[in-house]
């Protein structure tokens, strides 16, 4: 299946916060709940020894994803990692509701950043999770060509795949999933009740997300085209996929580093 750049709601500008928050707010539940990323615990502590590094830097974090998580499970291998969020719309209440339960580990960035630009004194691993299907090719390489530019290591992990089966499942069970799942989401919110149950404009908006989403995801070989289409002298690429233990996701990954 060829890769199909068609518009996701939530990154309109037009489109209202309240309801952006409760998508990204729903993905950060389930990429939490079923442990998505673990498998690229492995990767980001290579990475970050590679290039000595011991910062994070998260770009398009949406409600944060799994970054918490995240940062949990690299801690808990003895690694002192620190986070910074960022976002072109940052969703500052969960932003802040992050650095609370991570006590102070996580921060964040309340200015919106552009990924395909990151000010320079934000150093670090760069980390996209979930987020690099939102941007089409010529912004991609952007992203790529940025983080060569100013020497950065990036890591770019999608859980979404394109495929037939995926499609279907989104289609027949994602506004189910978001009826489902929805009442576990925390904090808790009226309005996220008002907009799945009494007028279920999230479970639409979800599942049209959901299904483009998979659809402009990148696979390994043309995630290897956009490296190829950029000046990385001195650089190192590395991608692939990753097998989750825990779920059925696979876990579609680059590596870039500078050589040391």
């Amino acid at each position: 299946m060829g890769r199909i750049h068609l518009f996701e709601l939530e990154d309109q500008s037009w489109f209202p916060s309240q309801l952006r928050s409760l998508i990204t707010d729903l993905l950060q539940y389930q990429l939490t709940a079923f442990n998505v990323y673990q498998p690229a615990i492995p990767k980001i502590q290579e990475v970050m020894q590679k290039t000595n590094c011991n910062q994070i830097i998260d770009l398009g974090s949406g409600s944060s994803g799994s970054v918490l998580q995240i940062q949990e499970m690299l801690e808990s291998k003895k690694n002192s990692i620190s986070v910074t969020l960022t976002d072109k719309y940052p969703n500052i209440e969960r932003f802040e509701r992050i650095r609370e339960l991570s006590n102070n580990r996580i921060n964040y960035i309340s200015d919106p950043i552009d990924a395909t630009s990151v000010p320079p004194e934000y150093e670090g691993l760069r980390s996209l999770f979930t987020s690099f299907h939102h941007f089409p090719p010529e912004a991609a390489k952007k992203i790529l060509q940025d983080a060569v530019d100013k020497e950065a290591p990036i890591g770019i992990f999608e859980f979404t795949e394109r495929t037939i089966s995926n499609v279907i499942k989104i289609i027949l069970f994602a506004p189910l999933i978001v009826f489902l799942q929805t009442p576990f989401i925390r904090p808790f919110k009226w309005s996220r009740l008002f907009w799945t149950y009494v007028i279920p404009i999230a479970p639409l908006a979800y599942c049209w997300d959901a299904l483009v989403s998979h659809l402009r995801t990148y696979s390994p070989e043309e995630l290897q085209q956009l490296t190829s289409e950029i000046n990385s002298e001195n650089y190192n690429w590395e991608f692939g996929k990753l097998k989750s233990e825990e779920s059925s996701f696979n876990i579609t990954y680059l590596i870039g580093f500078p050589t040391m």
